[in-house]
């Protein structure tokens, strides 16, 4: 299906929230997970990303069942920022193994997404990969912005 000017559009502005986002977190990849059928995104593919150089895209990977794993669980059932600065010693809830695998994350930084309905649609993602990494009470606010910049930019 190719996608909508509109749509391309929208994406690139997404781009840009998650590229303020990777900086004032100080991150190596922030992504943008989203429900939308009519845009043409599922959860499973990233829709936005910012990477830092060197640091692997998940944009074209969507090998990992988004909805089955534990963390994406632990979103739609407390409904706030899961913070993980420590992926390397048995976290919980466990994120998906290819995320440390793969994708070398070492420390993370959920923010999820709620449709009008109240349904966890989407998430946004900071994925540090140098290494475990103490995260600020600045980082999550800089989450909490960038959760409502989306929002607003998708019509939530």
């Amino acid at each position: 299906m190719e996608k909508s000017a509109e749509v391309t559009a929208l994406e690139h502005a997404l781009d840009g929230v998650l590229a303020t986002l990777l900086r004032d977190t100080h991150g190596s990849r922030s992504t943008l997970r989203i429900d939308d059928p009519a845009r043409g995104w599922n959860v499973n593919f990233v829709c936005a990303e910012a990477v830092q150089p060197g640091v692997k895209s998940l944009r074209a990977d969507g090998s990992i069942d988004q909805r089955a794993a534990d963390t994406v669980k632990w979103m739609a059932l407390h409904k706030r920022n899961l913070v993980q600065p420590d992926l390397t010693n048995n976290p919980i809830p466990a994120p998906p193994p290819a995320l440390l695998g793969v994708y070398a994350a070492k420390a993370q930084l959920l923010g999820p997404l709620f449709a009008k309905d109240g349904y966890l649609a989407g998430w946004i993602s900071v994925h540090y990969v140098g290494g475990t990494h103490a995260i600020t009470p600045d980082e999550e606010r800089a989450m909490d912005h960038a959760r409502a910049e989306v929002s607003r930019l998708i019509g939530w």
